[in-house]
This record gives C-alpha cells, structure tokens and sequence, in this order.
C-alpha cells in the first residue's frame, strides 16, 4: 500500500512538473509572436501617412523661392536687374561673374552652367531668357587647301583673339571643346597672343582649319604679360613657350657674368638663341 502511493505521488509530480514545462514553452513563444494589428489600425496609420505627405509637398511648395521676372537677356544683364527679379546676392553675383569673366550665353541651356542654377530656377528663369541670335555667314576663299563647306563660322562674328573664351572660339566652324582648349590654354602660356599667326603653333592646328578660321579673329592693341630677364628664375624663365630649360639656364649664367642686363638684346651673345626665336620672344621680355 505504502509502494502505490508513494508511486501515484511522483506521478503527480511528474505531471505537474509537465505542465510547468508547457506553460513555460507558450509564455516564451507568445513572447516572440507579433501582437495582431486590427484593420482599422491600419487604415488609421494610412490615413495619417497621407496627411503627414500632404502637408509636406504644401510645405515645401511654401518654401520655394518666388521670382519676379522680366523678359531679359542674360548677356548684357546687371546685377541690380538680377536682384529686382529676387535672385539672392549669391546668385546674381554668380551670373555677372560669368558674363564679365569673358563668358556667353548662346542658348538658353547655356544658363545650366552657371553653378547657382538649380533646375527649378532654371524652370522659372529660361521662358524669359532672350538671346540675340546672328545669322550664319558663310566663308568662302579661292583658296584650294580647304573646303569652304567644311570650315564655315558659324556666327557672323569677330573676336579679339586675347579677350575670346573657350565657348566663344567654339563657334568657329571647326573649333571644338578640345581645340578651343588648346588654343586658350596656350594664349595664357604665353602671356596673351601677339600675332595671328601664333595659332599655327597650337598643338594639332591644320594649315586648312588655321585658314578657315582667321578672318573671324584679331588681335585689338596686345599687350602681352612680360618676363622679366633680370629677376626670372631660371623656373619661371623655361615656363614660357619660346625659352626652354639649357635656354632658360643660358640666360641666368649670361645674367649673373654680366651681374644684370642692361638691354635686351645682350642675350643674342647666348648660342644657343637663334634669330628667330629671338624675334618672336621679344615682345614678352622686359628689364
């Protein structure tokens, strides 16, 4: 008898032990199990996602900049113009700059360089943009070297050669990005152009496209940016086009035996000088 109970005791326990056991396992479970969200819940949170987008746009169209513009043309606009229409300081400093620096606006588009215009000022700003536009004009030469066809200007337009941006020089029929590059790029290595004729010595200039583009451009009173012979460095001496380093080199030995030079035609003493590069170096030297 003492052997059955004590028996049915720790069956006892032992189903009670298993109920613990399954209690503990759903509490656990329960715990990691998303609590449902009701239907209406989520039309609620909808509908709030709606509203709070809504009164984001009306927000941000609140915010936007109001502009007051005028028919104008952005190549002879002021600053104080700019400002009337509600550009910011910033921005109408940005677009004279531009145009003051040399720079041309020939299309609308061209506006999309200026680094104030984002695209919905942009939007705003170019039906109101007017640029003069010159009919083409054709050149034509009895000459047999090139193609009148090929190289033609493409405006009726003449520019100073010294004061022509990369954009105004491309639009000579024939001048792209590259060459127009070249061509400023070497201007500024010589310190400002002369002569016509220092285009041929552009990297790539072709005898035909150098005769195609020539009648388009001049050279208004140069006024070249000198190098000085007695304070140079042999350096600053070589950075110009027509001295190279043993020149360069040649003419501070020449300097420092003489102790400074009293005119500019002492460096003809130096060998290594010929007569024509003296010639087209002398425009840019100085004492």
């Amino acid at each position: 008898m003492l052997k059955k109970s004590k028996q049915g005791i720790f069956l006892l326990l032992g189903i009670g032990l298993g109920v613990i056991i399954m209690l503990v396992i759903l509490i656990f479970e329960n715990s990691r199990t998303p609590i449902p969200i009701s239907e209406k819940e989520i039309l609620r949170a909808k509908k709030e996602k709606i509203v709070f987008e809504k009164n984001k746009s009306e927000v941000s169209k609140g915010e936007r900049n109001t502009y007051h513009f005028k028919p104008f043309n952005p190549n002879t606009i002021t600053k104080e113009e700019l400002l009337s229409f509600g550009l910011s300081q910033k921005q109408a400093s940005n677009f004279v700059n531009y145009t003051n620096a040399g720079g041309r606006f020939r299309t609308k588009q061209d506006l999309k360089k200026l680094y104030c215009m984002t695209e919905d000022l942009y939007n705003q700003i170019s039906p109101y943009v007017l640029i003069e536009t010159v009919s083409p004009k054709s050149y034509s030469s009895n000459s047999n070297t090139y193609s009148p066809n090929k190289f033609t200007s493409k405006e009726q337009l003449i520019f100073d050669l010294n004061q022509a941006d990369t954009i105004d020089l491309q639009a000579l029929r024939g001048i792209g990005a590259s060459y127009s590059r070249r061509i400023f790029k070497y201007g500024q290595k010589l310190g400002g152009y002369v002569r016509i004729e220092q285009l041929k010595e552009v990297y790539g200039m072709t005898d035909t496209l150098y005769e195609a583009i020539i009648p388009y451009l001049k050279i208004n009173n140069p006024n070249p940016k000198k190098v000085n012979l007695n304070n140079s460095t042999i350096k600053q001496l070589s950075s110009h086009p027509y001295i190279d380093f043993y020149l360069a080199k040649a003419i501070v030995k020449l300097r420092s035996d003489l102790k400074s030079f009293k005119s500019i035609e002492e460096i003809k003493q130096i060998h290594l000088l010929d007569q024509e590069t003296y010639n087209k170096l002398l425009p840019y030297l100085e004492l």
